[in-house]
C-alpha cells in the first residue's frame, strides 16, 4: 500500500500511543503527539480508517464534565500492524524502543529524500549566487544518500578530500563531486530516475569550480564543510 510520509507519521504515532496507553486513543491525544490541530488529527484518522488502517467507535465516558457524553476513540487495525511489520521488522522479536527508532529513522530518511527532490526540482542550471548553487548540488547528493556505508564513507573522507594538501584546493572540490556522485550511484542500486538531471548539475558544478579563483575555491570549501558535515552526521 502506497502511503505518504505524513500518513506514515500518523500511523507510527497511533501505534505508539496505542501501545503506550494499552487501548484506544482520543484523536486529541494523537494531535498533541504529532503537533497538529485536533481537526487535522481527526481528518487524518478518518482517512486512515477509509484505508483500513484505523478503526473507531463511540464510547460513553463518565469522566467528562458532562456525564454520559460520548466520544470517538481510535485504534490501529491488524492491517496497520501488518503494514508496520513490513516496513520496520517484527516487534515481537525485539524491543519496541528499537522498532520505534528504526521507524523514525525511516520516516526521517523519507522526508530527507523528499526534501532532496524538492531542491533538485527548483535548482536552476546556474545563477548569480555561484557558491550557494555548488553547496546545494552537494547537499542534494548528501540528502539522497541513505544511512548506509555511502554516508559514512563521505563523512569520514570529506575533510581529507577537500584538504588533501592541508588546504582546500580546486582538485579537492572536483574530486568531491565525482566521489559523492559515485557513492550515490552505488547506494541507489541501479535506480536512476534522478541520474540525468543530477548528473547535469554535477557537471555544471565542476565547470564552475574550474572557472573559480583559488581564493573562491577556499571559501567554497570551508562553507561546504560547515554545511555538509551536520547533514552527514544527522
Amino acid at each position: 500500500m502506497k502511503l505518504t510520509r505524513r500518513q506514515e507519521t500518523f500511523i507510527y504515532n497511533l501505534l505508539d500511543l496505542y501501545r503506550e496507553l494499552n487501548g484506544p486513543i482520543h484523536y486529541t491525544a494523537l494531535a498533541e503527539r504529532v503537533g497538529v490541530s485536533p481537526f487535522t488529527a481527526y481528518d487524518m484518522l478518518r482517512l486512515l480508517e477509509e484505508k483500513g488502517l484505523a478503526a473507531s467507535e463511540y464510547r460513553v465516558s463518565n469522566d467528562k464534565p458532562i456525564p454520559g457524553r460520548s466520544e470517538v476513540l481510535f485504534w490501529p487495525t491488524e492491517r496497520a500492524h501488518n503494514l508496520w511489520l513490513e516496513l520496520t521488522g517484527d516487534p515481537e522479536t525485539e524491543e519496541w524502543e528499537a522498532v520505534k527508532k528504526r521507524a523514525l529513522d525511516r520516516i526521517r530518511d523519507g522526508e530527507l529524500r523528499e526534501l532532496a527532490e524538492e531542491m533538485l526540482a527548483r535548482l536552476p542550471p546556474g545563477g548569480p549566487v555561484i557558491l550557494r548553487y555548488c553547496i546545494e548540488v552537494m547537499s542534494i547528493i548528501v540528502l539522497r544518500l541513505g544511512r548506509g556505508s555511502g554516508r559514512r564513507l563521505l563523512a569520514e573522507h570529506l575533510p581529507q578530500i577537500l584538504e588533501g594538501q592541508g588546504t582546500v584546493t580546486r582538485a579537492g572540490l572536483l574530486l568531491l563531486g565525482g566521489f559523492a556522485l559515485g557513492l550515490l550511484a552505488k547506494e541507489s542500486g541501479g535506480v536512476h530516475d534522478w541520474s540525468e538531471e543530477l548528473l547535469a548539475h554535477v557537471q555544471r558544478y565542476q565547470t564552475l569550480i574550474l572557472e573559480m579563483e583559488p581564493r573562491t575555491c577556499r571559501r567554497l570549501g570551508e562553507s561546504m564543510k560547515e554545511t555538509l558535515m551536520p547533514l552527514l552526521r544527522s
